[in-house]
């Protein structure tokens, strides 16, 4: 809970109290990698999977373009190659979890199949 104030001089005048904002049920957070690998639609679909598994709707932008995992279209057409730099943005409640098998997917680590 934070105070708003009336007089900067008098501190111990309080005005109005302001409740802090809910916290959303969600977290979002984002960062900022390099692909290792192509992302085809093997590695899209996967990429849908992890965001099912996870409830979390996963995000990639590279460049001018945005693709998200509700469409694997949408992250095929990315046309993301090795060395291509990417912004992840996973919202969920399980987005560590789901950033952890993504950045797999996106290194290079695994094939799209487990």
């Amino acid at each position: 809970m934070k105070h708003a104030y009336k007089n900067l001089k008098h501190k111990s005048k309080v005005a109005a109290i302001v409740e802090a904002p809910a916290k959303t049920a969600h977290a979002e957070v984002s960062f900022i990698t390099v692909a290792k690998g192509v992302l085809g639609f093997r590695e899209s679909a996967h990429l849908v999977k992890i965001a099912e598994e996870t409830d979390c709707l996963i995000s990639i932008a590279s460049g001018k373009k945005f693709g998200t995992t509700k469409s694997i279209l949408s992250m095929v057409n990315l046309g993301i190659l090795a060395g291509k730099s990417l912004v992840l943005n996973i919202k969920g409640a399980r987005n560590e979890e789901a950033y952890r098998r993504v950045a797999k997917v996106i290194g290079g680590e695994t094939d799209g199949n487990s």
